[in-house]
């Protein structure tokens, strides 16, 4: 079936619908005017934009801002209805490669982890995303090796390795620590998931047991460690799993484990695997078995889509030596079952490193090949094509993301002019004249909804 043909009209239910654990999981992007959802802006949407219209229906991506009108008045609003108007702009873009503003972008603020190049020195950033300004940064504030995580209007770093600890970020105010409390020495997380208010799940990628927290506890941090889930029963033979990235899809937990051997230089020992974990019990219901190996490229958690129920799993199985091992896989979160590996690395040209999915058809990819020259693609999911690339490079892009109106955060550490870089993907041209610099080079992004309120980090 062709994406055309597979929705001319749009199931009103579905798109209006909400999922209770979107605040929890990390929901794959939906562009502007994509009203189909499937990561492209078509006639089609055109159509289905029309439709709402004469429904009287509404759905967010289809209340969109006319490009002309975003130019002239750079904060223009939609009017928070879809009408003939809005169906028009739709066709519009499609027919100019281009994605508007719509209701469904709410995102105002980037929060980027930042590293010296040497790994000696941690800071968090706050940037601007109308005009891309930095608004502050705060050297110090983490360790050098954190990644950054979003959970609905709270913004947390899980400080790696010798950090082995979660914090909070004040994200009213300046970006100050609220609290930041250990998981056990040498532990090394990498992944929070926050499943309520007072529990929260954390994989431990150097230890066998995944804990759950209480983030509720306050800076003294006590008693913020109060259970774990044993993961020993499904690591390889060195016995560590390798726990890596999860997401919360209603009362199922899915942790990724990379099953690497420690005594090999951390190759792969088998394929990777998602243990499913039921929330309300903390018991391991379930074990996913995946098709690619070395699953670790998700840098903000697994992507999950609440409209097909699918989750996405990437990794590039054995580095620089096979590409027939790693890949995009999907699996059904529903049926607890693979759908198989879409693309693989001789699809991607080199080794996976990190993706972005938009929609339920697109994604796009960081691949390195032998020599680690890095390039980021558009992929096609369905036919799995990559793109021409919208950057090469030989230093490290370590991480990619997409805000609902179609621009591509890039997370450059060429540590001769490293920075943030921003790509419109309907054109696949950069916007910034030069990399966006927070303070100390970058290392991962995640993104603000506009309802947290803001005032400049120090």
């Amino acid at each position: 079936m062709t994406r055309a043909a597979r929705f001319v009209t749009v199931s009103i239910a579905l798109a209006c619908a909400t999922d209770a654990s979107s605040a929890r999981a990390r929901i794959v992007s939906r562009l502007c005017a994509d009203v189909t959802s499937d990561g492209y802006v078509t006639a089609t949407d055109g159509l289905a934009a029309l439709t709402l219209a004469v429904q009287g229906e509404y759905v967010g991506e289809a209340d969109v801002v006319p490009q002309s009108q975003s130019e002239a008045e750079p904060n223009a609003q939609p009017d928070g209805k879809v009408t003939a108007t809005d169906a028009l702009v739709v066709l519009t873009a499609s027919v100019s490669g281009s994605v508007p503003d719509c209701a469904s972008n709410d995102m105002a603020r980037g929060i980027v982890s930042s590293a010296s190049c040497g790994f000696t020195t941690g800071g968090i950033a706050d940037i601007s995303l109308s005009d891309r300004a930095v608004i502050g940064h705060r050297i110090g504030a983490t360790d050098a090796d954190a990644v950054v995580r979003v959970i609905g209007d709270r913004i947390f770093a899980i400080n790696r390795f010798d950090g082995s600890s979660v914090q909070e970020l004040d994200s009213n105010s300046d970006l100050a620590t609220l609290w930041r409390c250990s998981v056990g020495a040498g532990s090394n997380p990498h992944d929070f998931v926050l499943a309520t208010p007072t529990k929260g799940y954390v994989t431990r990628y150097d230890a066998t047991a995944l804990v759950i927290v209480d983030p509720s506890v306050g800076p003294d941090c006590e008693d913020f460690v109060v259970g774990s889930i044993d993961l020993s029963p499904y690591a390889d033979a060195d016995g560590l799993p390798e726990m890596d990235q999860m997401v919360l899809v209603g009362d199922r937990l899915f942790v990724s484990i990379q099953r690497l051997n420690r005594d090999d230089f951390f190759r792969p020992a088998s394929n990777g695997a998602l243990i499913v974990i039921d929330s309300r019990t903390d018991t391991v219901t379930d074990v996913v078995e995946l098709g690619i190996s070395n699953p670790f490229v998700e840098t903000k958690g697994l992507s999950y889509d609440e409209r097909s129920s699918r989750i996405w799993v990437g990794g590039p199985g054995t580095l620089f030596s096979d590409l027939d091992d790693g890949g995009i896989e999907a699996v059904d979160a529903v049926t607890l079952e693979s759908l198989g590996v879409l693309l693989d690395g001789n699809d991607l040209g080199g080794d996976l490193l990190d993706f972005a999915i938009v929609g339920s058809s697109r994604a796009f990819a960081i691949v390195a090949d032998e020599s680690f020259v890095a390039r980021v693609v558009d992929v096609d999911l369905e036919t799995g094509h990559a793109g021409a690339p919208l950057l090469s490079s030989s230093q490290n892009v370590s991480d990619i993301e997409l805000t609902a109106d179609g621009k591509l955060w890039v997370v450059d550490r060429n540590c001769f002019d490293p920075g943030l870089r921003v790509f419109a993907i309907g054109s696949g041209d950069e916007i910034t004249a030069e990399p966006i610099y927070p303070g100390l080079t970058p290392f991962t992004i995640d993104f603000v909804a506009e309802a947290v309120a803001v005032s400049a980090a120090r």
